[in-house]
């Protein structure tokens, strides 16, 4: 029990890394576009935002750095976890191809491709495998995700967008794994039984109790 105690505290931990990591990624993205001179959803990357020499720069690539120690973080707090399979080792990967794309920008799309590789693609796999991790609906669900992420990857890199810009394609692929990952984090908090009296969560909902209880009395 006190193994599976950990597993849990580790799980929540996690998902709060995730949630953290989605959050500030889309502030520092939505912030980075208004600050962009002449930016199009339409026309203009994501991965534009991260050139550095215009003012989107510094605080785009913050946030891919932010992200990527993130997405480390959650690697290695799942890392034990058999139940996870390889999802914790692709989201290290993912964590890695973060940092890589802070890195290198666009302008150098060798390296820049082999982040966007690690981070979006590999992902794509990890939703895929939540298939055999989370039988259901949430399984079925992260499997089409992850193969329509994947097929709008394909697609957005031989440059078929439908007439939607490729800005607008890159964002086909990015937006559904970005609520996926939102979704995941939920699903960690969620186990089969209920969590120990030590997990995080209940420890802290605990110490918040007694904080009240004892202002209270005062």
């Amino acid at each position: 029990m006190a193994c599976f105690s950990w597993c849990v505290r580790r799980r929540e931990l996690a998902a709060i890394l995730l949630f953290a990591a989605i959050t500030q990624f889309a502030l520092a993205a939505n912030i980075s576009e208004a600050v962009y001179p002449g930016y199009s959803i339409r026309n203009t990357l994501l991965s534009d935002l991260g050139v550095w020499g215009q003012p989107a720069a510094p605080l785009f690539n913050a946030s891919l750095v932010a992200f990527g120690i993130l997405g480390l973080g959650i690697g290695f707090l799942t890392w034990g976890d058999r139940e996870l399979t390889f999802i914790p080792l692709l989201f290290a990967l993912c964590g890695t191809g973060m940092l890589i794309m802070a890195t290198f920008p666009i302008t150098v799309d060798w390296a820049h491709d082999a982040g966007a590789f690690l981070a979006f693609v590999l992902i794509a796999l990890a939703m895929m495998c939540c298939y055999w991790t989370y039988p259901g609906p949430f399984g079925s669900i992260s499997m089409l995700l992850g193969v329509f992420a994947l097929v709008a990857m394909v697609l957005y890199k031989a440059q078929i967008d439908f007439g939607l810009g490729l800005g607008s394609m890159e964002r086909v692929f990015v937006y559904p794994i970005m609520m996926w990952m939102a979704a995941f984090g939920t699903a960690l908090f969620m186990v089969e039984e209920d969590p120990e009296a030590n997990s995080l969560l209940h420890r802290f909902f605990g110490w918040a109790s007694r904080s009240v209880k004892g202002h209270g009395s005062n």
